[in-house]
């Protein structure tokens, strides 16, 4: 199996980095950015089946979490590293030297639960670095960030059955470093029609960004969910159905930045062998509105028929 990467879209020499790290910003030049006609391209060896279940990013590097793996590229879409995982990888994040996925390993077979996780990488090698499995956890994990040091975990719907309105999803609190448990999760209602649960999660280290499958995306839902630390809710956006959203940092001049991915020709079927592209766009949030300000980078998925 081959994956490509093809960047459409230059690089800039001083990419941002996510606000979760420790270590100095450095603010890219979002116009010089979006209208550099470079383009590189990568051939790579590797499987990714599915879709991108989320990414992150820092000032040198893409992280992506695919079902069943992360993988990790520079800012020109060049192929760095990657490791394989068990499924179901979801959302990632990145903090301190370390990305973090959150996971939720679906049961082997008919009789069995599910079991929720925190996977720790080291961002340089992707060599893991330690696992919390919650086998008592059985709602889906996924959407996945750190603020403050404390891990915040989007943990699933109230009920999996359908009797649930899709309004309330549950969220817990780890020591980032130890993965213990802050409290027990907590069940926040947004007030919209979602389905899944967190699906992504990012913060800019004031407000935490949460985004949701809607039961119907053409009716125009809002999805994208901003909480304040208390997780009170402070906004709400259309922002489309993402599979992968992140911050980064956009100057002083009053707007949230983001990257995001949107996986095309959707593989849901991990035994298929259509041909998925993964669209990494970058958007601000500014007066309430979110704009897409990209050009447009693409991580293509070419799986061997």
């Amino acid at each position: 199996m081959t994956l490509r990467v093809l960047v459409a879209g230059a690089a800039f020499a001083a990419a941002g980095q996510a606000s979760a790290e420790t270590e100095a910003w450095k603010v890219p030049s979002w116009q010089a950015f979006i209208s550099a006609p470079d383009a590189v391209k990568k051939v790579i060896n590797g499987s990714c089946p599915g879709h991108s279940q989320g990414m992150c990013v820092t000032s040198n590097a893409f992280y992506f979490s695919f079902h069943n793996q992360v993988v990790k590229t520079d800012w020109k879409g060049q192929f760095l590293k990657r490791v394989e995982a068990v499924p179901h990888g979801g959302d990632i994040c990145y903090w301190n030297g370390k990305v973090y996925v959150g996971a939720w390993e679906p049961p082997k077979k008919k009789g069995e639960k599910g079991c929720t996780a925190i996977r720790v990488y080291d961002a340089e090698t992707l060599e893991p670095v330690r696992e919390r499995r919650m086998p008592e956890w059985q709602n889906a994990a996924d959407g996945i960030t750190c603020l403050d040091g404390t891990i915040i975990l989007g943990m699933g719907m109230k009920d999996w059955d359908g009797s649930d309105d899709g309004h309330s999803n549950y969220y817990g609190k780890f020591d980032a470093e130890t993965l213990e448990p802050i409290g027990e999760p907590f069940l926040v209602d947004h007030g919209e029609q979602s389905t899944c649960g967190a699906q992504n999660i990012t913060t800019d280290g004031k407000y935490i960004y949460s985004c949701y499958y809607t039961s119907d995306e053409a009716a125009q839902t809002p999805n994208f969910i901003v909480y304040d630390k208390d997780f009170n809710v402070v906004g709400k956006h259309l922002f489309g159905w993402t599979h992968g959203v992140d911050v980064v940092p956009g100057g002083d001049d009053g707007a949230v930045r983001f990257a995001w991915a949107t996986t095309l020709n959707n593989n849901w079927d991990l035994k298929s062998s259509l041909v998925s592209q993964v669209l990494v766009r970058f958007g601000e949030l500014k007066g309430g509105k979110i704009d897409d300000i990209s050009r447009y980078i693409w991580f293509k998925k070419l799986r061997k028929r």
